[in-house]
């Protein structure tokens, strides 16, 4: 016999004992009523027909007026639970079909006899029944479905809220927030929902000491029906956080759940609604709600991170248009991204994230943009130090504006080792922000810290474990460590995940060359040119290993690209430089880099090392007197 203690909102029901329990209070309900409830129980937000009711409650031969009798039953639950037909906040009617129980449900306990195991609830349906309970994945659906019905009330009745505690001790050492799913009314609102779903990761990161899968790898599940099983194993977490957002004028409704998942349950949900204005309250009250479930008690310094103060509405909503574009990476979406964090700016002059975003549109321009900031790439990186600084200023705990800092200083200043401080800062604030961890892997292998950049890009590619770009920059500093075997693989990851992407082809082209593989060089490089033309990395490798190759007219295409950005104002001398080798211009790779280092343009020239390109060049006089400079 199967025997189970189910828990939903602040109600217990024991069917066994035939006994609910509101907190401390026995609820008084009878025996038809609690047994149509503990069906409804075993088939959380799913739809249970009257005709399954009947059988349920009567058995197949009924000879009593069922439909009446189930008309009573249903009233004396709702009636039990203080829930109403007209408002539901518990059982939802299905007109001319049945009802359907809208709020999530956990086991607190469950004994099973061995006879049962391969039994299956009389009211399972049949899709349930051929995956078996160890396949769920139309559970999130359900979730959604059952939110959607909540939300399709009026907006503003309160506050819903149902807890729920762990039966088992769970070690939860890792977790990802999963894309709030966008149910509001009409359209439009996805930036919303994307908003609140990044704001949720950067808090959980800043207040739980565990790592927190960062927004790149978890937004690829927006819309899927993969088990939460299989995601958490993708993802390599212990948890999960998924939910809902809606929005109806400036009210905001926000439903979160915490889900073990290696057992696939619930931990823990809770649903919030407020003002848009008080959005941040909401966001500070997930966080520590959740840092609670998962056994963290928040220390005073990270406490004071979750900051639960009204926000102009107009200037957050701008401030999530921004991050929304942003997000794309696009020479559009860049420009629609800076306008909406400068009129946010124009509103609000002091408020902080406002700043930091800009500050991000223009350290990318120069990198995704195409265009940089008024036409200059160095102009572009010293309007974001300027936004950065400023961020900083008004809000010192911004880990995303620090972490904006040392990519400018890494990127364009003389004194690049001034990066190092700011993404110990960024990290510090922030440990599973792994852009901070990326960057600071390059700003180390620049430094001569072979071991401690590979380090550092492992785990941002742990932090980031669905980012091309991530496994594609760890085959490439593995590359530089000469440790092939290791480098193809995680090339090779980053194919797979991103095949668009020209950059792992170019790293794969310099394997091949050094292992003796031409005609394979030759190939991988002009695939990375193929997809990447006007990356600066890409263009000087391809273009070195083309030359090596003795495709020299192709070879010599590639660095008149690359004078072409030098023009514009890129940072791009030392791919020149590598071009040039390749082509046997010693004399003037030599010259490129000397301009690089007069422009004062860059960090130097210790990322050298990381090229055996340019091995020879190491023990020219002339290098070595430019290096000196630049210590």
């Amino acid at each position: 016999m199967t025997t189970r203690v189910y828990r939903f909102a602040h109600f217990e029901l024991n069917p066994a004992e035939g006994e609910l329990r509101a907190g401390d209070s026995k609820v008084l309900i009878q025996e038809k009523p609690l047994l149509l409830l503990n069906t409804l129980l075993e088939n959380p937000q799913r739809l249970v027909t009257r005709q399954q009711l009947r059988e349920r409650m009567w058995g197949s031969r009924t000879v009593v007026d069922f439909e009446q009798g189930i008309n009573v039953a249903v009233k004396k639950v709702r009636e039990a639970l203080g829930d109403s037909a007209e408002n539901p906040q518990f059982i939802e009617t299905i007109a001319k079909k049945g009802y359907r129980l809208i709020v999530p449900v956990s086991i607190v306990s469950e004994q099973i006899d061995a006879r049962e195991v391969n039994q299956v609830s009389p009211v399972a349906d049949p899709a349930a029944q051929a995956m078996g309970s160890a396949t769920r994945t139309a559970r999130r659906g359900r979730f959604y479905v059952a939110i959607a019905a909540v939300i399709a009330l009026v907006l503003g009745v309160g506050l819903y809220a149902s807890e729920f505690k762990p039966q088992r001790a769970v070690q939860i050492r890792s977790l990802a927030v999963l894309p709030l799913q966008d149910l509001s009314p009409g359209s439009g609102q996805q930036y919303l929902a994307d908003g609140i779903t990044e704001e949720l990761i950067t808090n959980l990161a800043q207040t739980l000491p565990l790592r927190v899968i960062s927004r790149t790898s978890v937004m690829g599940y927006r819309k899927t029906d993969k088990p939460i099983a299989e995601i958490a194993r993708t993802l390599g977490v212990d948890a999960i956080v998924e939910g809902a957002v809606a929005r109806s004028g400036d009210q905001v409704r926000v439903t979160v759940q915490l889900i073990d998942a290696a057992a696939d349950r619930h931990l823990w949900a809770r649903t919030y609604e407020r003002r848009l204005e008080d959005i941040l309250t909401i966001e500070g009250e997930v966080s520590r709600a959740i840092a609670s479930q998962v056994g963290v008690t928040l220390g005073v310094q990270r406490a004071n991170l979750i900051k639960m103060h009204p926000v102009d509405p107009q200037v957050y909503e701008l401030c999530l248009l921004g991050r929304y574009h942003w997000n794309k990476r696009t020479a559009a979406d860049l420009g629609k991204a800076e306008e909406y964090f400068q009129q946010a700016i124009a509103r609000d002059p002091g408020y902080a994230a406002a700043y930091e975003g800009l500050a991000n549109v223009y350290a990318i321009l120069p990198i995704y943009g195409g265009v940089p900031f008024q036409g200059s790439f160095a102009t572009s990186f010293a309007a974001a130090r300027s936004a950065a600084r400023r961020a900083l200023a008004l809000d010192d705990s911004l880990a995303e504006a620090h972490a904006t800092l040392g990519l400018v200083a890494v990127s364009m200043s003389p004194e690049w080792k001034q990066s190092e401080p700011e993404f110990r800062r960024a990290i510090e604030l922030d440990a599973s922000n792994a852009s901070s961890h990326h960057w600071l892997a390059f700003y180390l292998q620049f430094a001569g810290r072979q071991g401690e950049a590979l380090a550092e890009i492992a785990l941002a590619r742990q932090l980031d474990p669905l980012s091309a770009v991530m496994h594609a920059d760890e085959g490439h500093l593995l590359y530089a460590a000469h440790r092939f075997s290791e480098a193809r693989s995680r090339l090779k990851v980053a194919i797979e995940l991103e095949p668009e992407l020209g950059r792992p082809h170019a790293t794969l082209a310099l394997i091949e060359l050094e292992s003796g593989h031409p005609a394979e060089a030759a190939k991988e490089a002009l695939a990375g040119l193929a997809l990447s033309p006007s990356e600066a990395a890409t263009l000087g490798v391809a273009g070195y290993v083309l030359a090596s190759v003795g495709q020299t007219g192709e070879a010599k295409e590639v660095l008149t690209r690359l004078k072409d950005l030098e023009r514009q104002g890129a940072t791009v001398q030392v791919f020149s430089a590598m071009v040039e080798v390749g082509l046997g211009q010693r004399d003037q790779a030599v010259e490129s880099l000397t301009d690089m280092v007069n422009l004062k343009n860059g960090a130097g020239l210790q990322g050298l090392g990381q090229y055996r390109v340019f091995d020879g060049l190491l023990t020219d006089d002339r290098i070595q007197k430019l290096m000196a400079q630049t210590q």
